[in-house]
């Protein structure tokens, strides 16, 4: 039986039942959390998968890691806590259903191949003020830098550091040329840099 708070019998929150279950392993807080959480978590991975049944067998993951992971863990506020296991957990799976296995590589050419480009970054996570995103490490953080691009710079960044074309090859697939698609990289690679900069997380 879950506990409630003495004096007024109201339902613990998210957080004290956290608290609870590191202390004690209760595996019924975590149902209670399902109950509260589950519909959005499904929500949340359909987001990311556009698959019911994968997002449902993810579901039932991340619900099983959180058994592993709220003992060790500081928990502030439980629901972006909670999105950012969402999110780490779907960018994983959408890694090895789409070939990702390149992300890394790509994104240390992006930095490489730039002076300017020097975003800053520790081990915690980063949450984005005002546009509720949280990013649950480095290579997710350059991802939503580079899909809040402008289309022009989005779609040079893309072909040049992640097609590895060159200026004439993007000039000569797309409506820009070879002028345009230099500066489109070096104004993408400034705001990619901007856009880390602002969402780091204190």
């Amino acid at each position: 039986m879950l506990s409630f708070k003495a004096k007024t019998s109201e339902p613990l929150s998210d957080e004290e039942i956290c608290q609870q279950f590191a202390s004690t392993g209760d595996r019924k807080l975590i149902g209670e959390l399902y109950k509260r959480y589950g519909h959005l978590v499904y929500g949340a991975c359909m987001k990311y998968l556009k698959d019911p049944e994968e997002s449902k067998d993810l579901v039932s993951i991340i619900f099983e890691k959180l058994i592993l992971k709220i003992p060790s863990a500081q928990i502030l506020a439980f629901n972006s806590w909670l999105y950012t296991v969402i999110r780490s957990e779907c960018i994983m799976r959408l890694r090895r259903g789409k070939n990702y296995d390149n992300l890394k590589e790509n994104i240390s050419r992006l930095e490489e191949n730039s002076d300017t480009f020097t975003p800053r970054y520790g081990d915690n996570t980063r949450v984005g003020k005002g546009l509720n995103l949280v990013a649950a490490n480095r290579e997710e953080m350059v991802i939503e830098a580079i899909k809040n691009l402008k289309p022009e710079h989005r779609t040079c960044i893309t072909l040049f550091f992640f097609d590895k074309k060159s200026y004439k090859e993007i000039a000569q697939s797309t409506p820009y040329t070879e002028k345009e698609v230099k500066s489109y990289l070096q104004n993408g690679k400034r705001n990619i840099k901007q856009f880390l900069e602002l969402h780091e997380y204190e």
